[in-house]
C-alpha cells in the first residue's frame, strides 16, 4: 500500500494522541524516569490533544487507513517543528523523512523560509536524522521534558536547505 501524507483534522486527535504517547515511551525512556512515562505522560497527551491545536500546521502519514506518523509545527517568524513522530513499529521506512519534507513544503507555501527544532542531545539517532537532512546544530541547552531537565540541541534549517527540502516531495 502507498504511503499517504495529508493535513491532519480534528477527527485524527485520538489516533494522534495514542501515537504520540507510544512514540514518547519508545524514544524517551532512556532520558526520563519510567514513572514520567505513565500518568504524567498520559496527562500531557490528554492536555495536548484534548483541544484541537488549530494554531499548528499538522501533517499525518498513513497507510491503509492506519496513522503511522505526524509532524506538528508552531507557526511563527521562524516556525518550530514541535513534534515529528513515527509509530515505533514503522520506523526506518522513510516515513519521518517524507513527513519532514511535506511539512517543509506546506510551510513554504505559507511563506516560511526556514525551520527550527530542538532534539535531545543524548539521542544520536534523531540528531543524525536531522543532520542528514541538512540541519545545523547549535550549542546544547537545558530544557524540561515531562518535568525533568534534559539537555537539548537546537537545530536550524536555514533558507537554502529549507528551500531544497520544501521542493523534495
Amino acid at each position: 500500500m502507498t504511503l499517504r501524507i495529508r493535513a491532519a483534522t480534528p477527527a485524527d486527535a485520538d489516533a494522534l494522541c495514542a501515537l504520540h504517547a507510544a512514540s514518547w515511551r519508545a524514544s524517551y525512556a532512556p532520558f526520563v524516569p519510567a514513572s514520567a512515562l505513565g500518568a504524567p505522560l498520559e496527562a500531557a497527551m490528554a492536555a495536548r490533544w484534548g483541544t484541537w491545536p488549530a494554531d499548528r500546521l499538522i501533517r499525518v502519514a498513513e497507510r491503509g487507513g492506519a496513522l503511522l506518523g505526524f509532524g506538528a509545527v508552531v507557526r511563527g517568524p521562524v516556525p518550530l517543528l514541535d513534534n515529528l513522530h513515527v509509530s515505533p513499529d514503522a520506523r526506518s521506512g522513510g516515513i519521518g523523512g517524507a513527513l519532514f519534507r511535506s511539512v517543509c513544503h506546506a510551510l513554504a507555501a505559507e511563506g516560511a523560509t526556514s525551520l527550527r527544532l530542538i532534539v535531545i542531545a543524548a539521542n544520536p539517532d534523531a540528531r543524525r536524522f536531522y543532520c542528514r537532512l541538512g540541519g545545523v546544530e547549535a550549542a546544547a541547552v537545558d530544557d524540561t521534558l515531562l518535568g525533568h531537565t534534559v539537555r537539548m540541541v537546537p537545530v536550524h534549517f536555514p533558507e537554502p536547505v529549507f528551500a531544497a527540502l520544501s521542493q523534495e516531495l
